[in-house]
């Protein structure tokens, strides 16, 4: 908060983290360029530039302390790991997968011939690995580093920890992506159930895990039973976390897909175009998500017979497909 003219004001997320962000060249200067402090300060602040979806601005940090704990630190100290499972995500969010990978590994690595493979903190860095894995599409390598993951949490910390549901919830999307609906059900039901326990009925998690249960339905082509809780998911996360965050854009393009199959196309294109404009604000025009839906919609602008229009933005799918390749 700020005070001004005897006045108490909440400031806002990026009001909070440009402030801290001045203070930098400060810290820098009264602590010196290989402080670990600094390093600690870096890291922090680009975790809150990350959680705030400014993925360009937390590289720049996490790779300057990643840099400042290798020649610190030995090669093998937990220090590192965390930095480098850090730059990870962010290369992850900004769909840059195959620099994503690397650190991923090489995090785990260190952290198995730091603590030994069945450590509590190992299974941070397999659930980002499998996270990775099923972005690629290789379901069977996100299983298994999922199912190990899964394994440890419940080990050290219970059967419903929170902590397990995350990864509960990226192996049960696996299991949909695969094709085996079946083994993704109770999965899913499982994180559904116990997110409503932990959260009540209309928190964030609990949309995820309603959106994820009716992406199952809609697999199945069990439109009725899918609706509703897509619309539940929607309705949680414009009230919780505001008409123009991406998860919002998450459950448009899924909504969308629902009418798309089941011939209702009006209402999915209305749902696609929105789904599209806030994720080209929140995540760039080229973001992997963005590809995904525009392929939805020149799916149904085929299937309305709008080819030329189509056409266009299938030139743009391919850009944004190749350049995430390169």
């Amino acid at each position: 908060m700020k005070v001004k003219d005897g006045t108490v004001t909440v400031m806002s997320i990026d009001e909070n983290v440009d402030a801290l962000l001045k203070l930098l060249p400060d810290m820098e200067q009264s602590l010196g360029p290989d402080h670990p402090d600094l390093a600690d300060y870096l890291i922090s602040l680009g975790l809150l530039l990350y959680h705030d979806s400014r993925f360009e601005e937390a590289e720049v940090l996490f790779v300057k302390a990643l840099n400042m704990r290798e020649r610190l630190l030995a090669v093998d100290h937990q220090d590192i790991a965390a930095a480098l499972n850090h730059l990870g995500l962010v290369y992850l969010a900004q769909g840059r997968y195959l620099e994503a990978e690397p650190l991923f590994k090489r995090a785990l690595g260190v952290q198995e011939k730091a603590l030994g493979p069945e450590h509590i903190s190992i299974s941070a860095a397999l659930g980002n690995l499998g996270d990775l894995y099923r972005t690629l599409n290789r379901f069977k390598d996100a299983e298994n580093v999922l199912k190990r993951a899964i394994k440890i949490r419940e080990r050290y910390l219970g059967y419903d920890d929170p902590s397990i549901v995350e990864i509960l919830n990226v192996l049960g999307t696996i299991l949909l992506e695969d094709g085996r609906a079946q083994d993704a059900d109770p999965v899913m039901r499982r994180v559904l159930k116990i997110e409503e326990k932990m959260h009540g009925p209309d928190h964030p998690n609990v949309a995820t895990a309603l959106n994820n249960l009716a992406s199952l339905f809609t697999d199945k082509e069990h439109f009725n039973q899918a609706e509703p809780l897509h619309r539940r998911a929607l309705a949680i996360r414009e009230k919780v976390l505001s008409p123009d965050h991406p998860k919002v854009a998450e459950s448009l393009n899924n909504l969308g897909w629902l009418y798309h199959q089941n011939g209702s196309l009006v209402r999915a294109e209305s749902l696609y175009r929105r789904a599209i404009e806030i994720w080209e604000r929140a995540l760039g025009p080229e973001h992997s998500y963005v590809a995904a839906c525009l392929e939805n919609y020149a799916d149904l602008l085929r299937r309305t017979d709008r080819v030329d229009e189509a056409k266009i933005l299938d030139g743009r799918i391919d850009q944004i497909r190749s350049r995430l390749a390169d």
